[in-house]
Protein backbone atom coordinates (compact mmCIF):
# COMPACT_ATOMS: atom_id res chain seq x y z
CA UNK A 1 0.00 0.00 0.00
CA UNK A 2 2.39 2.44 0.83
CA UNK A 3 4.86 1.59 -2.09
CA UNK A 4 1.97 2.63 -4.10
CA UNK A 5 0.95 5.18 -2.02
CA UNK A 6 4.66 7.30 -2.77
CA UNK A 7 3.72 6.29 -6.63
CA UNK A 8 0.37 7.83 -6.35
CA UNK A 9 1.50 10.91 -4.12
CA UNK A 10 4.19 11.64 -6.98
CA UNK A 11 1.44 11.55 -9.54
CA UNK A 12 -0.96 13.82 -7.57
CA UNK A 13 1.77 16.14 -6.31
CA UNK A 14 2.69 16.56 -10.23
CA UNK A 15 -1.36 17.43 -10.85
CA UNK A 16 -1.74 19.46 -7.94
CA UNK A 17 1.20 22.12 -9.17
CA UNK A 18 -0.58 22.38 -12.32
CA UNK A 19 -4.08 22.91 -10.83
CA UNK A 20 -2.60 25.58 -8.36
CA UNK A 21 -0.71 26.92 -11.36
CA UNK A 22 -4.02 27.29 -13.20
CA UNK A 23 -5.45 29.15 -10.10
CA UNK A 24 -2.69 31.49 -9.94
CA UNK A 25 -3.23 32.03 -13.50
CA UNK A 26 -7.10 32.81 -13.32
CA UNK A 27 -6.43 34.87 -10.12
CA UNK A 28 -3.76 36.73 -11.54
CA UNK A 29 -5.00 36.96 -15.25
CA UNK A 30 -9.00 36.78 -14.99
CA UNK A 31 -9.51 38.10 -10.92
CA UNK A 32 -11.33 36.64 -8.11
CA UNK A 33 -14.69 37.12 -9.78
CA UNK A 34 -13.80 34.54 -12.62
CA UNK A 35 -12.19 32.25 -9.97
CA UNK A 36 -15.33 32.16 -7.85
CA UNK A 37 -17.69 31.47 -11.17
CA UNK A 38 -15.04 28.33 -12.07
CA UNK A 39 -14.84 27.22 -8.68
CA UNK A 40 -19.04 27.02 -9.11
CA UNK A 41 -18.31 24.69 -12.64
CA UNK A 42 -15.98 22.53 -9.94
CA UNK A 43 -18.24 22.08 -7.57
CA UNK A 44 -20.96 21.04 -9.92
CA UNK A 45 -18.08 18.61 -11.50
CA UNK A 46 -18.27 17.14 -8.14
CA UNK A 47 -22.22 17.16 -7.83
CA UNK A 48 -23.28 15.84 -10.97
CA UNK A 49 -21.65 12.47 -10.94
CA UNK A 50 -22.81 12.11 -7.06
CA UNK A 51 -26.45 12.87 -8.38
CA UNK A 52 -26.34 11.02 -11.14
CA UNK A 53 -24.67 7.67 -9.86
CA UNK A 54 -27.62 6.87 -7.38
CA UNK A 55 -25.46 5.05 -4.94
CA UNK A 56 -24.22 2.63 -7.19
CA UNK A 57 -20.38 3.49 -6.91
CA UNK A 58 -20.39 2.78 -2.99
CA UNK A 59 -21.64 -0.87 -4.25
CA UNK A 60 -19.38 -1.01 -7.23
CA UNK A 61 -16.05 -0.72 -5.53
CA UNK A 62 -16.75 -3.51 -3.08
CA UNK A 63 -18.43 -5.62 -6.02
CA UNK A 64 -15.32 -5.73 -7.87
CA UNK A 65 -12.69 -6.25 -5.35
CA UNK A 66 -11.09 -9.31 -5.71
CA UNK A 67 -10.92 -12.06 -8.44
CA UNK A 68 -9.80 -11.66 -12.01
CA UNK A 69 -10.27 -8.09 -13.60
CA UNK A 70 -11.65 -9.52 -16.96
CA UNK A 71 -14.61 -10.93 -15.69
CA UNK A 72 -15.63 -7.42 -13.96
CA UNK A 73 -15.38 -5.85 -17.22
CA UNK A 74 -19.31 -6.13 -17.79
CA UNK A 75 -19.96 -5.15 -14.13
CA UNK A 76 -18.34 -1.83 -15.10
CA UNK A 77 -19.50 -1.56 -18.56
CA UNK A 78 -23.31 -1.97 -17.57
CA UNK A 79 -22.19 0.75 -14.61
CA UNK A 80 -20.98 3.32 -17.41
CA UNK A 81 -24.33 2.51 -19.74
CA UNK A 82 -26.82 3.61 -16.79
CA UNK A 83 -24.78 6.85 -15.98
CA UNK A 84 -24.94 7.67 -19.86
CA UNK A 85 -28.58 7.16 -19.36
CA UNK A 86 -29.06 9.36 -16.11
CA UNK A 87 -26.67 12.24 -17.95
CA UNK A 88 -28.62 12.09 -21.01
CA UNK A 89 -31.63 12.37 -19.03
CA UNK A 90 -30.90 15.13 -16.90
CA UNK A 91 -29.38 17.01 -19.84
CA UNK A 92 -32.97 16.62 -21.70
CA UNK A 93 -34.45 18.16 -19.14
CA UNK A 94 -31.69 21.23 -17.43
CA UNK A 95 -31.06 22.81 -21.35
CA UNK A 96 -34.79 23.15 -22.15
CA UNK A 97 -35.17 24.68 -18.76
CA UNK A 98 -31.92 26.73 -18.80
CA UNK A 99 -33.66 28.12 -22.31
CA UNK A 100 -36.92 29.33 -20.88
CA UNK A 101 -35.35 30.97 -17.80
CA UNK A 102 -32.20 32.62 -19.37
CA UNK A 103 -32.00 32.20 -23.12
CA UNK A 104 -30.18 30.17 -25.02
CA UNK A 105 -27.21 28.58 -23.38
CA UNK A 106 -24.25 30.58 -24.16
CA UNK A 107 -20.77 28.88 -25.34
CA UNK A 108 -19.81 28.40 -21.87
CA UNK A 109 -22.69 26.86 -20.34
CA UNK A 110 -22.64 23.83 -23.55
CA UNK A 111 -18.61 23.48 -23.02
CA UNK A 112 -18.97 23.18 -18.97
CA UNK A 113 -22.43 20.76 -19.49
CA UNK A 114 -19.70 18.75 -21.76
CA UNK A 115 -17.41 18.72 -18.71
CA UNK A 116 -20.39 17.65 -16.40
CA UNK A 117 -20.59 14.18 -18.70
CA UNK A 118 -17.39 13.41 -18.65
CA UNK A 119 -16.66 14.20 -15.02
CA UNK A 120 -19.01 12.01 -14.52
CA UNK A 121 -17.94 9.44 -16.50
CA UNK A 122 -14.43 9.80 -15.50
CA UNK A 123 -15.44 9.04 -11.93
CA UNK A 124 -17.44 5.78 -12.72
CA UNK A 125 -13.71 4.76 -14.36
CA UNK A 126 -11.95 5.99 -11.21
CA UNK A 127 -13.71 3.91 -9.16
CA UNK A 128 -13.84 0.65 -10.70
CA UNK A 129 -10.21 1.21 -11.69
CA UNK A 130 -9.26 1.21 -7.89
CA UNK A 131 -11.80 -1.35 -6.67
CA UNK A 132 -9.54 -3.78 -9.26
CA UNK A 133 -6.32 -2.01 -7.78
CA UNK A 134 -4.92 -0.52 -10.76
CA UNK A 135 -4.45 2.58 -8.47
CA UNK A 136 -1.80 4.13 -10.34
CA UNK A 137 -2.59 3.87 -13.35
CA UNK A 138 -6.13 5.58 -12.25
CA UNK A 139 -4.14 8.53 -10.87
CA UNK A 140 -2.62 8.83 -13.88
CA UNK A 141 -6.01 8.95 -15.73
CA UNK A 142 -6.49 11.66 -12.88
CA UNK A 143 -3.26 13.50 -14.08
CA UNK A 144 -4.60 13.70 -17.73
CA UNK A 145 -8.34 14.70 -17.01
CA UNK A 146 -7.47 17.59 -14.59
CA UNK A 147 -4.59 18.98 -14.67
CA UNK A 148 -2.07 17.45 -17.98
CA UNK A 149 -3.72 20.26 -20.16
CA UNK A 150 -3.36 23.11 -17.70
CA UNK A 151 -0.16 24.59 -19.47
CA UNK A 152 -1.68 24.22 -22.75
CA UNK A 153 -4.91 26.95 -21.30
CA UNK A 154 -1.99 28.88 -19.68
CA UNK A 155 -0.27 29.21 -22.94
CA UNK A 156 -2.72 29.48 -25.32
CA UNK A 157 -3.74 32.62 -22.29
CA UNK A 158 -0.32 34.29 -22.59
CA UNK A 159 0.10 34.13 -26.37
CA UNK A 160 -3.46 34.69 -27.16
CA UNK A 161 -5.16 37.27 -24.79
CA UNK A 162 -8.16 37.28 -26.30
CA UNK A 163 -8.41 33.81 -25.54
CA UNK A 164 -7.77 34.46 -22.35
CA UNK A 165 -10.78 33.46 -20.80
CA UNK A 166 -12.95 30.57 -18.90
CA UNK A 167 -14.40 28.77 -22.29
CA UNK A 168 -10.55 28.63 -23.02
CA UNK A 169 -10.44 26.68 -19.77
CA UNK A 170 -13.12 24.58 -20.09
CA UNK A 171 -12.18 23.48 -23.86
CA UNK A 172 -8.65 22.46 -22.48
CA UNK A 173 -10.30 20.71 -19.44
CA UNK A 174 -12.92 18.45 -22.55
CA UNK A 175 -9.45 17.72 -24.39
CA UNK A 176 -7.98 16.34 -21.33
CA UNK A 177 -10.52 14.10 -20.57
CA UNK A 178 -10.70 12.98 -24.20
CA UNK A 179 -7.18 11.83 -23.73
CA UNK A 180 -7.73 10.04 -20.52
CA UNK A 181 -10.23 8.17 -22.39
CA UNK A 182 -7.71 7.70 -25.50
CA UNK A 183 -5.38 5.86 -22.80
CA UNK A 184 -7.90 3.57 -21.05
CA UNK A 185 -8.98 2.87 -24.35
CA UNK A 186 -5.73 1.93 -25.55
CA UNK A 187 -4.92 -0.30 -22.60
CA UNK A 188 -8.41 -1.97 -22.74
CA UNK A 189 -7.40 -3.36 -26.06
CA UNK A 190 -3.89 -4.45 -25.64
CA UNK A 191 -5.21 -6.58 -21.75
CA UNK A 192 -8.30 -7.91 -24.17
CA UNK A 193 -10.57 -6.48 -21.96
CA UNK A 194 -12.39 -4.21 -25.31
CA UNK A 195 -13.29 -7.85 -26.49
CA UNK A 196 -14.97 -9.05 -23.15
CA UNK A 197 -16.43 -5.07 -23.11
CA UNK A 198 -18.08 -6.01 -26.45
CA UNK A 199 -19.47 -9.38 -26.15
CA UNK A 200 -20.09 -10.12 -22.07
CA UNK A 201 -23.83 -10.40 -22.18
CA UNK A 202 -25.70 -7.64 -19.30
CA UNK A 203 -25.03 -9.26 -16.04
CA UNK A 204 -27.69 -7.18 -14.23
CA UNK A 205 -25.77 -5.78 -12.13
CA UNK A 206 -27.19 -2.19 -12.25
CA UNK A 207 -30.71 -3.72 -11.24
CA UNK A 208 -29.41 -5.68 -8.75
CA UNK A 209 -27.90 -3.20 -6.77
CA UNK A 210 -30.11 -0.29 -7.46
CA UNK A 211 -32.96 -0.24 -4.35
CA UNK A 212 -28.92 -0.65 -2.18
CA UNK A 213 -27.75 2.14 -4.23
CA UNK A 214 -31.02 4.46 -3.72
CA UNK A 215 -30.07 4.15 0.03
CA UNK A 216 -26.37 5.25 0.34
CA UNK A 217 -27.21 7.62 -2.61
CA UNK A 218 -28.04 10.74 -0.16
CA UNK A 219 -25.04 10.15 1.31
CA UNK A 220 -23.07 10.23 -1.80
CA UNK A 221 -24.95 13.83 -2.38
CA UNK A 222 -24.51 14.95 1.37
CA UNK A 223 -20.74 14.14 0.39
CA UNK A 224 -20.22 16.38 -2.16
CA UNK A 225 -22.51 19.25 -0.62
CA UNK A 226 -19.78 18.47 2.69
CA UNK A 227 -17.15 19.42 0.36
CA UNK A 228 -18.55 21.89 -2.26
CA UNK A 229 -21.98 23.09 -1.05
CA UNK A 230 -20.16 26.05 0.60
CA UNK A 231 -19.60 28.23 -2.47
CA UNK A 232 -23.00 27.30 -4.14
CA UNK A 233 -24.18 29.24 -0.68
CA UNK A 234 -21.76 32.00 -0.32
CA UNK A 235 -22.41 32.73 -3.93
CA UNK A 236 -25.82 33.99 -3.16
CA UNK A 237 -24.79 35.39 -0.14
CA UNK A 238 -21.98 37.54 -1.03
CA UNK A 239 -20.01 39.11 -3.36
CA UNK A 240 -18.16 37.90 -6.72
CA UNK A 241 -15.10 38.97 -5.30
CA UNK A 242 -15.84 37.36 -1.90
CA UNK A 243 -16.74 33.78 -3.25
CA UNK A 244 -13.19 34.28 -5.63
CA UNK A 245 -11.11 35.01 -1.98
CA UNK A 246 -12.90 31.48 -0.84
CA UNK A 247 -12.16 29.74 -3.36
CA UNK A 248 -8.23 30.96 -3.40
CA UNK A 249 -7.53 29.71 -0.35
CA UNK A 250 -9.98 26.65 -0.45
CA UNK A 251 -8.07 25.54 -3.20
CA UNK A 252 -4.50 25.78 -1.83
CA UNK A 253 -5.96 23.65 1.33
CA UNK A 254 -8.15 21.35 -1.01
CA UNK A 255 -4.67 20.24 -2.11
CA UNK A 256 -3.89 18.54 1.61
CA UNK A 257 -6.91 16.26 0.92
CA UNK A 258 -6.37 15.56 -2.95
CA UNK A 259 -3.26 14.31 -1.80
CA UNK A 260 -4.02 12.39 1.32
CA UNK A 261 -6.93 11.43 0.17
CA UNK A 262 -5.89 9.76 -3.22
CA UNK A 263 -2.34 8.29 -2.14
CA UNK A 264 -3.55 6.80 1.58
CA UNK A 265 -7.41 6.37 2.13
CA UNK A 266 -8.80 5.71 -1.57
CA UNK A 267 -6.12 3.02 -1.66
CA UNK A 268 -6.42 1.65 1.85
CA UNK A 269 -10.17 1.00 1.47
CA UNK A 270 -10.23 -2.70 -0.54
CA UNK A 271 -7.70 -4.00 2.52
CA UNK A 272 -10.03 -2.26 4.71
CA UNK A 273 -12.83 -4.04 3.42
CA UNK A 274 -11.06 -7.00 3.34
CA UNK A 275 -9.64 -6.81 6.92
CA UNK A 276 -12.90 -5.89 8.85
CA UNK A 277 -14.13 -9.46 7.36
CA UNK A 278 -11.41 -11.35 8.37
CA UNK A 279 -9.62 -10.06 11.20
CA UNK A 280 -11.63 -7.06 13.03
CA UNK A 281 -8.55 -6.38 15.29
CA UNK A 282 -6.58 -5.93 12.75
CA UNK A 283 -9.07 -3.72 11.11
CA UNK A 284 -8.98 -1.31 13.95
CA UNK A 285 -5.00 -1.44 14.27
CA UNK A 286 -4.92 -0.20 10.40
CA UNK A 287 -7.73 2.34 10.93
CA UNK A 288 -5.67 4.00 14.06
CA UNK A 289 -2.79 4.62 12.31
CA UNK A 290 -4.33 5.69 9.48
CA UNK A 291 -6.06 8.20 11.63
CA UNK A 292 -3.20 9.36 13.42
CA UNK A 293 -1.27 10.19 10.40
CA UNK A 294 -3.24 12.06 8.18
CA UNK A 295 -4.37 15.23 10.46
CA UNK A 296 -0.93 15.56 11.34
CA UNK A 297 0.02 15.11 7.52
CA UNK A 298 -2.32 17.92 7.50
CA UNK A 299 -1.44 20.26 9.85
CA UNK A 300 1.91 19.98 8.39
CA UNK A 301 1.29 20.41 5.14
CA UNK A 302 -0.89 23.03 5.76
CA UNK A 303 1.67 25.57 7.63
CA UNK A 304 3.73 24.77 4.79
CA UNK A 305 1.08 25.93 2.09
CA UNK A 306 -0.22 29.02 4.10
CA UNK A 307 3.60 30.47 4.17
CA UNK A 308 4.12 29.66 0.43
CA UNK A 309 0.54 32.17 -0.03
CA UNK A 310 2.06 34.47 2.24
CA UNK A 311 5.28 34.83 0.58
CA UNK A 312 3.99 35.30 -2.97
CA UNK A 313 1.68 37.87 -1.56
CA UNK A 314 5.00 39.44 0.03
CA UNK A 315 7.17 39.36 -2.38
CA UNK A 316 5.33 38.46 -6.09
CA UNK A 317 2.79 40.97 -6.02
CA UNK A 318 2.15 40.36 -10.09
CA UNK A 319 0.62 37.17 -9.32
CA UNK A 320 -1.99 38.69 -7.11
CA UNK A 321 -2.51 36.21 -4.53
CA UNK A 322 -5.01 38.03 -1.57
CA UNK A 323 -4.05 37.17 1.95
CA UNK A 324 -5.91 37.72 5.06
CA UNK A 325 -4.96 35.50 7.77
CA UNK A 326 -7.94 34.90 9.53
CA UNK A 327 -9.92 33.79 6.62
CA UNK A 328 -7.04 31.96 5.16
CA UNK A 329 -6.46 30.17 9.01
CA UNK A 330 -10.35 29.41 8.92
CA UNK A 331 -10.83 27.76 5.58
CA UNK A 332 -7.67 25.87 6.49
CA UNK A 333 -9.17 24.66 9.37
CA UNK A 334 -12.56 23.81 8.00
CA UNK A 335 -11.14 21.51 5.26
CA UNK A 336 -8.73 19.50 7.47
CA UNK A 337 -11.78 18.87 9.64
CA UNK A 338 -14.03 17.93 6.69
CA UNK A 339 -10.88 15.73 5.45
CA UNK A 340 -10.82 13.74 8.72
CA UNK A 341 -14.58 13.27 8.19
CA UNK A 342 -14.39 11.75 5.31
CA UNK A 343 -11.74 9.59 6.35
CA UNK A 344 -13.97 8.07 9.21
CA UNK A 345 -16.72 8.11 6.32
CA UNK A 346 -14.33 5.49 4.44
CA UNK A 347 -13.96 3.33 7.33
CA UNK A 348 -17.60 3.05 7.87
CA UNK A 349 -17.99 2.03 4.12
CA UNK A 350 -15.21 -0.54 4.80
CA UNK A 351 -17.30 -1.79 7.50
CA UNK A 352 -20.75 -1.89 5.36
CA UNK A 353 -22.06 0.25 7.65
CA UNK A 354 -24.51 1.65 5.20
CA UNK A 355 -26.69 3.03 8.10
CA UNK A 356 -24.01 5.08 10.32
CA UNK A 357 -22.45 6.13 6.90
CA UNK A 358 -25.63 7.63 5.32
CA UNK A 359 -27.68 9.42 8.82
CA UNK A 360 -24.36 10.94 9.50
CA UNK A 361 -23.11 12.03 6.09
CA UNK A 362 -26.77 13.09 5.14
CA UNK A 363 -26.72 14.56 8.99
CA UNK A 364 -23.87 16.53 8.41
CA UNK A 365 -24.51 18.05 5.24
CA UNK A 366 -27.95 19.46 6.56
CA UNK A 367 -26.36 20.75 9.75
CA UNK A 368 -23.26 22.44 7.83
CA UNK A 369 -25.64 23.89 4.90
CA UNK A 370 -27.53 25.96 7.38
CA UNK A 371 -24.72 26.19 9.78
CA UNK A 372 -22.86 27.94 6.11
CA UNK A 373 -25.22 30.16 5.69
CA UNK A 374 -26.22 31.38 9.18
CA UNK A 375 -22.81 32.31 9.69
CA UNK A 376 -22.47 33.84 5.74
CA UNK A 377 -25.17 35.96 6.28
CA UNK A 378 -24.00 37.26 9.99
CA UNK A 379 -20.11 37.50 9.20
CA UNK A 380 -19.66 36.71 5.64
CA UNK A 381 -17.08 34.28 4.94
CA UNK A 382 -15.34 34.54 8.22
CA UNK A 383 -18.75 33.25 9.68
CA UNK A 384 -19.04 30.80 7.16
CA UNK A 385 -15.23 29.27 7.79
CA UNK A 386 -16.64 29.26 11.85
CA UNK A 387 -19.64 27.58 11.26
CA UNK A 388 -18.23 25.44 8.86
CA UNK A 389 -14.79 23.69 11.37
CA UNK A 390 -17.35 24.00 14.18
CA UNK A 391 -19.75 21.44 12.71
CA UNK A 392 -17.02 19.11 10.99
CA UNK A 393 -15.84 18.60 14.53
CA UNK A 394 -19.03 17.95 16.14
CA UNK A 395 -19.96 15.04 13.37
CA UNK A 396 -16.42 13.88 13.87
CA UNK A 397 -16.65 12.97 17.51
CA UNK A 398 -20.19 11.20 16.41
CA UNK A 399 -18.17 8.98 13.43
CA UNK A 400 -15.93 7.99 15.70
CA UNK A 401 -18.29 6.98 18.38
CA UNK A 402 -20.10 4.98 15.43
CA UNK A 403 -16.45 3.30 14.32
CA UNK A 404 -15.87 2.11 18.22
CA UNK A 405 -19.00 0.59 18.10
CA UNK A 406 -18.10 -1.46 14.88
CA UNK A 407 -14.90 -3.23 16.65
CA UNK A 408 -17.37 -5.24 18.52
Amino acid sequence: MWVNGGKIALIRLATLAMRLALTVYVTGMLGLAALGQFGIVLGLAAFVPAAVGMGLNFHLCREIVGGDAADRIATIRDRMRWTCTMLAAASAIALPVWWYFAGPPTVMILLAAATLWLEALAMDIYLAMTGLRENVLANIGVALRSAAWVPIAIGVGLLWPELRSLETILACWIVGHLANLSMLAAIMARRGYGRRWRSDAPTGWVRGSLAKGVQVWPSDIALVLITFGDRFILSATVSDDAVGLYVFYWTFANMIQTLAQSAIVTPALPRLVEQYGADRGQWMVSVRRLGIAIPLAGIAMAAGILTVIWLGHRFVPQAGFPWQALIAVLVFAAVIARFAGDFLSTVLNSAGAVRSYTLLNTGFAAALMLAIGAGALGAGIEGAAVASLLTALLFNALKLAAIVRLRS
